[in-house]
């Protein structure tokens, strides 16, 4: 008997579950999915990195993962897609095509190419993003 209802909690989808998201990126997804049809979030438009260099892992939600069935384009444009961090509680925004993080000596910082093709370099100043 309890083999058998084991056997029937591994067959449910992984899917049923509530994904753990901090509650301020639910709500912005929540508000994103209001803008149109069919609308979708990949595994990848919300990730933990640390992106202070404490050694705990922040939040980062990108908007490049959202997709709407009726419509392409609707969360970036030229200027790039939204990425929203959450650090220690704090939230910051930035504008960006892709990103990363890269740690130089004891200061990590997120990066990102800049119009010209050049890596641009944010610091987190526990309250934004600082362009260095």
């Amino acid at each position: 008997m309890h083999r058998a209802l084991l056997l029937i909690l591994f067959a449910l989808p992984a899917a049923a579950q509530e994904p753990a998201w901090p509650a301020e990126f639910a709500a912005i997804i929540a508000d994103s999915s209001s803008m149109c049809e069919g609308f979708s979030v990949s595994p990848e438009a919300v990730s933990q990195r640390d992106l202070n260099g404490d050694g705990t892992l922040d939040w980062v939600l990108d908007s490049a993962g959202f997709t709407c069935a009726n419509s392409y384009g609707t969360f970036c444009g030229t200027g790039g897609c939204a990425v929203e961090t959450l650090i220690n509680g704090v939230q910051g925004s930035l504008l960006l095509h892709s990103w990363d993080t890269e740690t130089v000596g004891s200061t990590t910082y997120l990066t990102a190419p800049n119009r010209s093709g050049e890596t641009a370099r944010f610091l987190w100043t526990g309250s934004e993003w600082q362009l260095q």
